[in-house]
């Protein structure tokens, strides 16, 4: 008995493409658990990143031709 099999281009760039994301999607996962493993050692030894919150301030001014709009932004 003989099977013949046919793969069309289609099913092999679907497969390529699962191929792909699972490997994105793996190494993801992995700098997630890490980085909450890591986050989790500094927190229990006293050293956690400090995340310091960023100020923006935005002023528009009319002009006759365009407004004008400044931007200041300062880290506290």
């Amino acid at each position: 008995m003989k099977f013949f099999a046919y793969v069309d281009p289609g099913l092999g760039a679907l497969l390529w493409q699962t191929v792909v994301a699972g490997v994105v999607g793996f190494l993801f996962y992995l700098k997630k658990t890490r980085r909450w493993i890591v986050d989790g050692i500094r927190k229990i030894f006293g050293r956690a990143r400090q995340v310091e919150p960023v100020v923006t301030e935005v002023t528009v001014t009319d002009n006759k031709l365009a407004p004008k709009i400044e931007s200041k932004t300062e880290a506290r």
